[in-house]
């Protein structure tokens, strides 16, 4: 093996021997949590060999919803991708998954870099397709320590890691090809509106209701977290056209407030700090590809200079839900 991954599996024969250590102890513990610990670590050891600085921040899951991915990497101070951890036996194919963790799939599916591992079977994901093969170890790592992988499965792990460090967004080279990027990134961040404006402590409930107080008394909570995934997207990109270079939601509204002040005081308050911390996902995954756009090299390309109609279509519905509106606006930012 060549020395990066010689080292690399001795990470991994630490990682494996630390998980057989936690596991020999009677599972009086959620099993996807003792995978957290020696994963953050072998994480950092291999974004070291890489030469990178990484930091790995740790979710911590609410039992009564689908969740967030366990891990966020960022690597050299921008978003790389995330980490979902599985008991080991799980697997790492979500074709296999059932119950919960296959709605979670669901979800989590729309993120354009994103590794399932249970320890045992490793897999990287790219909006929903896996990035090569899926790699199961000769072994088990809560049992056999060290001696679960051979060399070929740690090269293959290493290249695994190794690709989704240096990941990054894929600036698209058409307005069409734009509008399909942001699709599903903003249906995911539609989601997770909806389902955190459900709880009622949380600070997006309180925005929602503010919303219909002022502006849609009669929005429901589907129609609230439409409006906001579109609103923040359209902020995000408009800002990033303007002339934003570091694309965080706070820039974006410094970058909006000359030209167009009612959208970056809806953007301020729309990703104010609470709110923003319920949604962190997606909206962090928005900030790094909506970053990577080159606004130069997509200008020409507008019709009629104006980037927006690219993002609107006519739909009709086959059955519609209310027979006097067979037709509507829709965004293609849905794909619906």
């Amino acid at each position: 093996m060549p020395p990066a991954d010689t080292h690399f599996a001795s990470l991994l024969a630490v990682f494996a021997a630390d998980l057989t250590g936690k596991f020999a102890t009677p599972l009086h513990f959620n099993p996807e949590d003792q995978l957290k610990a020696p994963m953050l670590t072998l994480l950092k050891g291999t974004a070291a060999t890489l030469g990178l600085t990484v930091e790995v921040l740790t979710e911590v899951q609410d039992r009564e919803r689908s969740g967030r991915p366990d891990l966020g990497v960022v690597a050299q101070a921008l978003l790389a991708g995330y980490v979902e951890l599985k008991a080991p036996g799980k697997g790492a194919d979500p074709a296999q998954f059932k119950a919960q963790d296959r709605a979670q799939w669901e979800k989590f599916r729309d993120l354009p870099n994103l590794i399932y591992t249970d320890g045992c079977q490793w897999a990287l994901y790219r909006n929903g397709e896996r990035v090569g093969r899926l790699i199961r170890l000769s072994g088990d790592v809560t049992t056999e320590g060290a001696q679960a992988f051979n060399d070929a499965d740690a090269a293959a792990v290493w290249a695994l890691l190794r690709d989704f460090l240096f990941w990054q967004p894929t600036a698209p080279a058409t307005p069409r090809a734009l509008a399909e990027t942001l699709a599903p990134l903003c249906r995911l961040l539609r989601a997770e509106v909806l389902e955190a404006v459900q709880k009622p402590d949380s600070g997006l409930a309180a925005l929602a209701v503010d919303w219909r107080h002022y502006l849609f008394p009669d929005a429901d909570d589907a129609q609230f977290a439409d409006a906001y995934a579109q609103t923040l997207t359209y902020a995000l990109l408009l800002a990033r056209w303007s002339g934003a270079v570091e694309l965080s939601t706070t820039q974006a509204t410094k970058t909006l407030r000359p030209q167009h002040g009612l959208l970056a005081e809806a953007l301020k308050i729309l990703a104010d700090e609470q709110a923003r911390t319920e949604i962190a996902t997606p909206v962090n995954v928005l900030e790094r590809v909506i970053g990577a756009v080159d606004p130069a090299a997509l200008a020409s390309q507008w019709v009629g200079g104006d980037p927006w109609l690219y993002f609107y279509e006519d739909r009709t519905f086959a059955k519609p839900v209310n027979s006097s509106y067979p037709r509507r606006r829709v965004s293609i930012l849905f794909n619906e």
